[in-house]
């Protein structure tokens, strides 16, 4: 009966943790929400659309799109029976025109769901580590942990490396520790092994677990052979899972250490963040979290925790590993300026133990273990409830601006209508497909020009285009004439379009619909728009003030 209650506690609290995360997998939808979505997910397309085991970049390793390549393979018959042609037939281009260019929607779904399930197990593998270290309570608490910390939530329905890394590496600790006094160790260093060499196919700098996972196993109460023959099975293991998912290193050996070596470059010559205040103030920049990914009092708890794991014997093994793991990233990190508290996910769920850990030694001594249950089962919920809430309600409410503008064309156009749609906000072909009209054209600004000057379009959706230098790419004399013979009829979103290809654009460009407004004099006879002086106003399309007249600038 304690085993079945046991049992139904814990799935409970996956229940839980999977009802927290699964509100936000639609979010933006059919638009990323989050920056590192497409450097998964094109490369994804690339497998896919070259039909190649071969990756276009090895500045990443390649387990993770192997994973949601192979999800999408195994849901292609699906796919095809739904919409009548197969899913390569719908893949945007390879190699990427534009990065929010990203078809169809169903590869961004899978890609979610597959880092969701990741997260969802380690929840999992947090509680079973900690109940073999201290017992069914310290497991379940630690899952409960795991299942609400902010720093896990907000990254479990996005698609993303980093729950793939946590879950592989502490896959890697728990079959080290059944290794080093389990009942089937040999067997058990091997799985080890192949988890240290899966976290290492996943994020390269992750391949650090292999030294909590070598230290348990060393430490193991064994004869020296013997335990020497556990290291070995691991290494090799390891060695081959490696090779297994990332064959790469071997037979692109030189492709991978320059993108190791650009990646590094990347890293140092980008300025961004502090470690401290993300876990402790406003959570990473790229996420939509303005609380704590952990917060203050859940790092006093996992020092405490870890102070209590290093002066138990039941439990110093191991935390002399985590530990030993927990400095080597840190030494590893520190030295580059770009410092994303994604780097540091790994260790999250090893804080999640060491707090059960210190929960374990709390009601172990406490004559009332019914009320040290009772705060653990509330401690959760009163530190992450409020990062939790407003993560949530944000994330459902985000709606891209794009999506509102062809929801706003799609009721207010009509099949004799032409739209010119500017190719640099970067609206999905599939959604402008969706409308009534029959004539629509996406042109970038260099060729839009002169089409626009022509007036030829009943509508124009424009957005600020700003290049990286922070200059407009409309002239304001451009401007100028174009609000002098279009009307702004609705506009969605805030901030200005990067002009640069390759860089993420976010869910609330500002972009602008404009309609076709006719040129008569006061007898209602077509008239000629007069030469204006140059404008120089740089503020938005919204805010401008329209001259009174103005001429069509020459073409060039």
């Amino acid at each position: 009966m304690r085993r079945f209650k046991a049992l139904l506690t814990g799935f409970a609290i996956l229940i839980a943790a999977a009802a927290v995360r699964l509100p936000t997998l639609t979010a933006g939808l059919p638009y990323m929400t989050y920056v590192d979505e497409g450097h998964v997910l094109h490369h994804v397309v690339h497998l896919l659309a070259a039909g190649t085991w071969e990756p276009d970049t090895y500045s990443y390793p390649s387990l993770p799109f192997y994973l949601v390549a192979g999800a999408a393979l195994a849901y292609s018959p699906l796919y095809a029976a739904r919409h009548g042609q197969p899913l390569r037939a719908d893949l945007s281009p390879d190699p990427m025109r534009y990065y929010e260019i990203l078809e169809p929607t169903d590869l961004l779904v899978l890609g979610r769901l597959v880092t969701l399930a990741f997260s969802l197990g380690i929840v999992l593998l947090a509680g079973l580590l900690a109940r073999r270290l201290a017992g069914p309570a310290a497991g379940l608490f630690a899952a409960w942990l795991a299942a609400l910390v902010p720093a896990l939530v907000a990254r479990s329905s996005i698609a993303n490396i980093n729950p793939m890394v946590a879950f592989f590496g502490l896959a890697a600790l728990f079959f080290a520790e059944r290794a080093r006094d389990g009942g089937r160790p040999r067997r058990d260093a091997i799985l080890a092994g192949v988890m240290v060499g899966l976290t290492g196919a996943t994020k390269y700098p992750a391949a650090l677990i292999c030294l909590p996972v070598a230290v348990a196993i060393l430490l193991a109460d064994a004869a020296w052979r013997e335990r020497l023959t556990r290291l070995v099975l691991a290494g090799g293991s390891a060695v081959a899972a490696l090779l297994l998912a990332m064959p790469a290193l071997v037979l692109r050996t030189g492709r991978v250490l320059a993108g190791l070596r650009e990646m590094s470059a990347v890293y140092g010559m980008q300025e961004a963040g502090s470690y401290w205040d993300q876990a402790v103030r406003r959570g990473e920049w790229d996420l939509p979290l303005d609380h704590p990914e952990v917060g203050i009092v859940f790092l006093v708890l996992a020092a405490a925790g870890l102070l209590a794991g290093l002066s138990d014997r039941r439990w110093s093994k191991s935390v002399w590993g985590w530990l030993l793991f927990g400095a080597a990233t840190a030494l590893l990190v520190a030295p580059y300026k770009f410092r994303a508290f994604r780097n540091l996910l790994t260790l999250v769920p090893l804080a999640c133990v060491l707090v059960a850990l210190l929960y374990a030694k709390i009601r172990q001594r406490a004559p009332r273990r019914l009320w040290v249950d009772l705060a653990a089962a509330v401690l959760p919920i009163v530190l992450f409830a409020p990062a939790l809430n407003g993560y949530i309600r944000h994330q459902l409410g985000v709606e891209d601006s794009r999506e509102q503008a062809i929801r706003w064309l799609a009721e207010h156009t009509g099949p004799r209508d032409k739209i010119l749609f500017s190719e640099e906000i970067a609206i999905l072909p599939s959604r402008i497909a969706t409308l009534k009209t029959p004539e629509t054209d996406v042109k970038p600004w260099g060729r839009a020009r002169d089409r626009v000057i022509s007036r030829r379009y009943h509508y124009l959706v424009l957005g600020q285009l700003v290049k990286r230098t922070g200059q407009s790419k409309i002239p304001p004399e451009i401007t100028a004439w174009i609000l002098l013979n279009y009307e702004v009829q609705a506009t969605f979103g805030s901030y200005p379009t990067h002009y640069y290809w390759k860089e993420y654009k976010g869910n609330g460009q500002a972009i602008y619909i404009l309609k076709r407004v006719p040129r008569k004099d006061d007898r209602g006879r077509p008239k000629q728009a007069t030469r204006t002086r140059r404008e120089t106003d740089p503020r938005p399309l919204t805010e401008r003030h329209t001259p009174r007249k103005a001429q069509a600038p020459q073409q060039d």
